[in-house]
């Protein structure tokens, strides 16, 4: 009733048909339907295929003995249950897809599925699914014919097997028989062999002979790495090996472990600790044509009766094309060697002659690295120095003004015009040497790598005015024009503010440092493609052509000579080029020689900004220096305590913060701070870090284990010459609230006090 396809029920159709006429020509015959239905049902009842009816929900309403044969459900189990049932749950997808179709009135042919049986185990079938109507036309269910293919299937997959076999065999003898690299020759074997055989893991074991006739076993493995083998001897003639490394035939075993062989030879009386993992074995000597043992192909397996007659007979095939192939290799060898031999007087004469030649262009090279090495290393000991003096000049010069006004202040004879004149040159040098140091620590975080930039929204139009305005008294005394040509249609970008803006400050300072009195200088901010551009413009005294790909090296200076007009320590624009970059930008520089000014441009890149984060930075001004901008209240009362070894620092701390009425002692040691905060109350700690003794951060650990003994934890401010970024985390970490790196300000340090006790309150 049904062919392979799971095509059944066409016999019956034609009845249907036929009776259909019989009754429309002679009326309708109740016996003969019914005589119709019931040979119908034994129809379906009679055939091979299961044949199923169900609701358009997917509930069975007809289960035939065929569908019991090939599920193993009966039809009490099955009929008013969802035919999901017998369908795997990852493909339950399928059902959905099956009725879809049928509602829409489609018919599935030789649709090939998989289906679980009662049992557990899954079956290969072809369904052919009809829709199935009422009198009206009506799609009210289906009608399922499943047809068994899972032997087709096996059948498939055998013939598929045999092929890739067959396959692998010849592109094996055609390999081999092509290849005269032994070692190639023996792994290509045993990686077919374990495939072919279905073994988890194969080893080919084979004898060679070296130059001086001395033989040695060799192996390849496949399917386990090498170092599955690393630790073990190389197999011996023993009672289970014997057979194979005697030539005397195959050894096929279901499990080896039960093989009256196994296990009978010292120093192992079973499976070697860390062994792979062998039941199934199966090995098969390889003879060359003289009966001489060349090796054996060992094949493992963890589960037992994995291999079979066909596996022993495809590894017996592959192990004669493999000794035909080694003897060809081991011929070619011979060759080869005798080869090597006849030539080895020809090569030894052309590799001396190399090796003279060799001599020669090395000892010229070795030559050629002194010399360089040498011109290299007085060229970096000249720069050296030449930093080291500069380094010298450009903080002397400025210890020098500062000592010789303190010097003539103390003078009783000093007038009133000469204390001001002087505390503004001290002021000024003081800043001048704080801009030292602040340049050789960025400097030093770009070589090491810790330089970070805290991007935000920001505004290049106040960037640019701040930065005019720092060096406007200097221009000022110069006499130089200062114009500006800014695009307003450029809005905001986003960078770090701080440094964008000591960018812009170097630029414009080197502008007014190397304009002569009376120059021009100008700032120009404009949108170019998708990027902003800031172009510092002066009329001073230009860069040679000679020096212009030196610019931004640090240490680097046009005139570095003792004579030189101009001071610097050559790393400004250097630090300029790293912090560009590391807002994504460029910084490019033009000039057209000597006294013909120079040009700097800054291109950074624009990115998408929303309203939102415009109407937030609006409600943020950037201030140029937001000490200044703010009026510094008292600290009435206050009880401060200053720690620092050094006597005129620590004076000067108190001095500054008597004069905004604290109450305030001062201290040398860590040691005598940690001794009066056991005995009195202070409203805040003010700590110098380096100090003999008991450091900053050891008093403040100390400081805080006696916070329970007060109402709360005391304030605390870490006023050090440590400035960098990890002294400052690790300040904070040792717990104090605040960093301020030294020289401080003075109205830096009254400001910070005052928050720190507002915060308290």
């Amino acid at each position: 009733m049904a062919d392979d396809t799971g095509e059944a029920g066409r016999g019956s159709s034609e009845e249907v048909r036929n009776s259909r006429l019989s009754s429309s020509t002679g009326g309708p015959d109740f016996d003969d339907l019914e005589r119709l239905r019931a040979h119908l049902a034994a129809i379906v009842d009679s055939s091979e295929d299961g044949i199923i009816g169900k609701t358009l929900e997917g509930i069975v309403v007809s289960w035939n003995n065929g569908a019991e044969r090939l599920f193993g459900f009966t039809a009490q189990e099955m009929i008013g249950q969802s035919i999901t049932r017998v369908i795997p749950p990852e493909l339950q997808h399928e059902e959905t897809q099956i009725l879809a179709k049928i509602r829409r009135g489609e018919r599935l042919e030789r649709y090939q599925a998989i289906r679980i049986h009662k049992e557990g185990h899954r079956l290969n079938i072809s369904l052919t699914v009809s829709p199935v109507r009422d009198a009206s036309g009506k799609i009210v269910g289906a009608a399922k014919i499943a047809h068994d293919i899972t032997a087709n299937k096996q059948a498939q997959k055998a013939l598929e097997e045999e092929a890739r076999a067959l396959e692998t065999l010849n592109r094996l003898g055609q390999t081999v028989a092509a290849q005269l690299d032994l070692d190639e020759v023996v792994q290509m074997v045993t990686d077919a062999a374990t495939e072919l055989s279905g073994a988890a893991f194969g080893a080919f074991f084979y004898n060679v002979v070296d130059q001086n006739k001395e033989s040695y076993w060799l192996y390849t493995l496949s399917g386990a790495p090498r170092e599955a083998f690393a630790r073990f001897p190389m197999p011996r003639a023993t009672a289970v090996f014997a057979a194979t490394f005697k030539g005397e035939g195959i050894v096929r075993s279901g499990n080896i472990k039960l093989d009256p062989r196994y296990g009978k030879n010292s120093p192992y009386t079973g499976m070697p600790p860390g062994h792979l993992p062998v039941c199934s074995y199966l090995a098969v000597p390889v003879l060359s044509r003289t009966d001489e043992v060349i090796g054996g192909l060992f094949f493992g397996h963890p589960a037992q009766n994995v291999f079979t007659e066909r596996s022993e007979r495809l590894v017996a095939g592959i192990a004669a094309q493999a000794a035909i192939a080694i003897d060809k290799a081991r011929l070619f060898q011979g060759l080869q060697r005798e080869l090597d031999a006849r030539t080895a007087a020809e090569e030894a004469l052309r590799i001396s002659e190399g090796r003279l030649k060799q001599v020669v262009m090395e000892r010229e090279q070795l030559l050629q690295s002194e010399r360089y090495a040498r011109s290299e290393a007085e060229r970096l000991s000249h720069m050296k120095d030449e930093f080291l003096a500069t380094l010298s000049h450009e903080l002397r010069t400025p210890l020098n003004a500062i000592q010789g006004w303190a010097t003539l202040l103390r003078q009783r004879e000093v007038t009133a015009e000469d204390r001001v004149r002087g505390l503004e040159a001290i002021e000024r040098n003081v800043r001048a040497q704080a801009q030292i140091v602040s340049d050789l620590l960025d400097m030093s975080r770009i070589i090491s790598g810790k330089v970070h930039i805290e991007v935000q929204l920001i505004s290049l139009h106040e960037i640019i005015h701040n930065a005019i305005d720092a060096v406007r008294a200097s221009a000022d005394a110069k006499k130089l024009r200062i114009h500006t040509l800014l695009d307003s249609s450029v809005g905001f970008v986003r960078g770090d503010p701080s440094r964008l803006q000591q960018i812009l400050w170097n630029l414009l300072t080197n502008a007014v440092k190397f304009t002569p009195a009376g120059g021009r200088i100008q700032v120009v901010l404009e949108r170019v493609n998708s990027h902003v551009e800031v172009v510092v413009e002066d009329t001073g005294i230009g860069i040679t052509a000679d020096f212009l790909p030196f610019v931004f090296e640090r240490f680097r200076q046009a005139d570095a000579a003792m004579t030189r007009r101009h001071g610097g320590l050559g790393i400004g624009l250097s630090i300029v080029k790293t912090l560009v970059e590391l807002h994504g930008g460029s910084v490019r520089v033009k000039s057209a020689g000597a006294n013909q000014g120079t040009t700097f441009v800054i291109a950074l890149p624009v990115s998408h900004v929303s309203e939102e984060e415009v109407e937030r930075s609006q409600r943020l001004p950037v201030l140029a220096d937001p000490l200044e901008a703010i009026e510094l209240p008292g600290l009435d009362g206050a009880s401060v305590l200053v720690v620092d070894d050094e006597p005129d620092g620590r004076q000067l701390m108190v001095r500054i913060l008597e004069g905004r009425s604290a109450r305030v002692t001062g201290v040398a040691s860590g040691a005598e701070a940690l001794e009066l905060l056991k005995r009195q109350h202070f409203d805040i700690l003010v700590s110098d870090i380096g100090m003999p003794g008991l450091d900053g951060y050891e008093l403040m650990r100390r400081a805080r284990s006696l916070d329970s003994s007060r109402p709360g934890p005391i304030p605390a401010i870490a006023v050090t010459a440590y400035a960098r970024a990890e002294d400052r985390q690790r300040s904070l970490l040792a717990g104090y609230q605040m960093h301020l790196a030294k020289p401080i300000e003075a109205r830096e340090l009254v400001a910070g006090i005052a928050s720190l006790l507002h915060l308290r309150r």
